[in-house]
């Protein structure tokens, strides 16, 4: 983690490659009680997004790799789409699909599906995109495992891969050989990400059941074979600012890849986030300690990274990060 003035990186020895914006688990929901809360932190992130591309110029897409929204019904997606459409204007949004996009909308409403996140954004659960100016970049989203078990309405605390898409991560590295191979997907490998304080429980973190994923080691063995594979960028933990390995950068045979955990603007840690009041009532907002709304920014070039956290509650980058591969 390195300096905190920063402006946009263009190493003048390396022409920049893409610029991409990274949101974390978003959790757009339809309901009044929540858009309470949920929408001034969103606009607050907006306008200093807007701040910051004004002044350097718009990134050449964005990335959401799962949980844009809270429920899987019609309705959120709606609204999701409707507001990222709107703050994105033309920018391209490349969207993933996370555990809360199977989830029920209360008692009465049906578990949701890979299907319905397919029919909302157009795209398959799992698919592959290239960018710069030459495709020297692909980006390979994974799909995670729908966490109903037949029968179930409760989430199954086991994430694993299925055989297609450790298939298709495989096949699709195997294609691009000579691109700068850039995976995203809503879980975290095991042992990436930690919690701030072990002994308080203060953070979901990839060592939790849940909160990682269980075949990480055939994840791994595909990343070592292909040595273009350079980035593992993931959410769902809710990590708050200060936990260790937000960044983390291992060998996988003989090359580095480096992991990115996308903190949620919406809230982090384990006690933070909508939670009802004690009579059941109503619906509060308990922040985190610091309380940031953070989103990351990925600058490309042929052989380095800078990546960026921006806090969007104060207008400031966090810190950066330069990574090589």
């Amino acid at each position: 983690m390195q300096g905190t003035d920063m402006t946009a990186i263009h190493p003048s020895e390396q022409p920049l490659l893409a610029s991409l914006w990274l949101f974390g688990d978003l959790h757009f929901r339809a309901w009044e009680q929540w858009q309470a809360m949920h929408t001034p932190r969103i606009e607050r992130m907006f306008r200093d997004i807007q701040a910051v591309w004004a002044a350097e110029g718009p990134p050449a897409f964005c990335v959401a790799p799962g949980d844009i929204v809270d429920k899987g019904a019609p309705v959120h997606y709606a609204l999701a789409k409707s507001e990222l459409a709107r703050q994105l204007a033309d920018i391209p949004l490349y969207p993933g699909i996370g555990n809360h996009e199977f989830q029920p909308d209360g008692a009465q409403d049906d578990l949701h599906s890979g299907a319905e996140f397919s029919a909302a954004w157009g795209l398959p659960v799992r698919y592959a995109w290239t960018a710069g100016p030459h495709a020297e970049i692909v980006c390979i989203m994974l799909d995670q495992p729908n966490p109903f078990l037949p029968g179930a309405r409760s989430e199954n605390p086991h994430v694993l891969f299925a055989q297609e898409t450790l298939a298709f991560l495989d096949e699709t590295l195997a294609s691009h050989p000579n691109q700068i191979a850039i995976i995203f997907a809503h879980c975290p490998l095991h042992a990436t990400v930690l919690d701030r304080d072990p002994v308080r429980n203060m953070d979901d973190d990839s060592l939790d059941p849940f909160f990682f994923v269980e075949n990480s080691d055939a994840v791994r063995a595909i990343l070592a074979r292909h040595r273009h594979a350079a980035f593992y960028i993931s959410g769902h933990t809710h990590s708050g600012w200060g936990s260790p390995q937000l960044v983390f950068t291992e060998t996988l045979g003989e090359h580095p890849v480096t992991h990115l955990n996308l903190m949620s603007p919406w809230y982090t840690g384990r006690f933070a986030g909508a939670r009802m009041n004690a009579e059941r009532t109503r619906l509060e907002y308990r922040p985190d300690t610091p309380d940031l709304i953070v989103t990351f920014s990925l600058q490309l070039y042929a052989q380095k990274a800078v990546i960026r956290a921006r806090d969007h509650q104060a207008g400031r980058w966090l810190a950066h990060w330069d990574v090589s591969f």
